[in-house]
């Protein structure tokens, strides 16, 4: 069965992404924010009669909530959203229990994207951005209760979206995959020797400090041998080499930005990974360290609990407990054989159930009946 396949998003698209993406299917840029002008509500109007000839339109959780409800309004039928996370931007504080203002460094700038620089200067003072996240809220709210089809990523994204917008029905799950690298295995790293790897954007999600002080909990002769390599940057790259300092450690490794062949190499070598995210709706940094044999630590607070099955490829943990993920990270480190063996077993599964292949295949079975 063939496909017309179309991509329209919002935002920049990292340039290698983009070029991968413009082989294989037609990239169209949407229309973004509140429009009041002739020419906005003709680029909607166009788009909305160019995507009237699909069968189904796919939108994910970072579309606008402007354009998401004029979609329910015209395309109503054709719908189905794949839901990553309910937009952090809107509802934060119900996910993790943050204000969404202290994590994102974005909400300037998405705010002039949206609005425009003038009413910028208002919409960000504390009445108004609350006044209007509420509208936002209400109509985001509206909208997906709107929505004929809804799919998640994982089940514990499908427990959030069933809590925030008060929802009963069927959401049938369908977890997102990684590219199977045909060479893993063969990649070498002579700059580094025993480590322990994390990947993440330095945000307070990725719970960064928590694995430090995990880290500072291990016995003398793990830190001093063991290094810990850190790859990611964002708003507290800063503050978290100053925890690394101020904790003594001197084996932390950062990298803020490698390649992806770079980055298939820290994970071909290290140990294994640990991933400590507070909120973290699926996760595939634990799925890629799988395709190259290595077991992880992950949070029990998010979807990355459902691809790592605790004692058998990988472990959970509490991410709140630095002591309990130094214990953990002990384990690992000191049982090499129950590490390569954990790590056998997380790429055997991955390979079969969390593959992009996979994904494409159960996502297709998934919108076969809404057709």
């Amino acid at each position: 069965m063939g496909f017309n396949v179309e991509l329209f998003y919002n935002g920049p698209i990292h340039y290698d992404w983009e070029k991968r993406a413009q082989s294989v299917i037609s990239l169209n840029a949407l229309p973004f924010g509140l429009t009041m002008s002739i020419r906005g509500l003709q680029n909607i109007s166009r788009l909305i009669r160019r995507l009237e000839s699909f069968d189904v339109v796919l939108i994910d959780h970072h579309i606008d909530p402007f354009l998401a409800y004029y979609l329910t309004v015209f395309l109503r039928s054709k719908l189905v959203w794949y839901c990553g996370e309910p937009l952090r931007a809107l509802w934060e504080d119900r996910l993790s229990g943050l204000d969404y203002r202290k994590l994102s460094t974005t909400v300037k700038s998405t705010s002039i994207e949206s609005y425009g620089k003038t009413l910028t200067v208002f919409f960000l003072s504390t009445f108004l951005y609350d006044t209007s996240v509420s509208f936002l809220r209400a109509m985001d709210k509206f909208t997906v209760q709107r929505y004929p089809m809804i799919i998640t990523n994982s089940n514990y994204t499908k427990q959030a979206v069933e809590r925030i917008y008060d929802l009963e029905k069927p959401m049938p799950v369908v977890y997102p995959g990684v590219e199977a690298q045909q060479n893993n295995g063969n990649h070498t790293n002579k700059e580094l020797e025993d480590y322990v790897l994390t990947v993440g954007a330095m945000i307070p999600m990725k719970n960064h400090f928590a694995l430090l002080k995990a880290f500072r909990h291990l016995p003398q002769k793990h830190r001093s041998r063991v290094k810990l390599v850190i790859i990611g940057n964002g708003p507290l790259e800063s503050e978290t080499r100053v925890l690394a300092r101020k904790l003594d450690l001197g084996n932390v490794v950062f990298q803020s930005a490698v390649s992806e062949e770079r980055l298939e190499e820290y994970y071909a070598n290290c140990l294994f990974v640990v991933h400590l995210a507070l909120h973290e709706p699926f996760g595939l940094v634990p799925v890629e360290a799988a395709l190259h044999g290595k077991p992880s630590i992950v949070s029990n607070n998010g979807g990355t609990s459902e691809f790592i099955v605790h004692g058998e490829n990988g472990f959970v943990v509490d991410p709140h407990n630095p002591k309990d993920v130094a214990d953990t990270i002990e384990h690992l480190i000191e049982d090499r054989r129950l590490a390569s063996e954990m790590g056998s077993m997380a790429r055997e599964r991955a390979l079969k159930d969390f593959t992009i292949e996979k994904s494409a295949e159960n996502l297709v079975k998934t919108l076969g009946s809404h057709i």
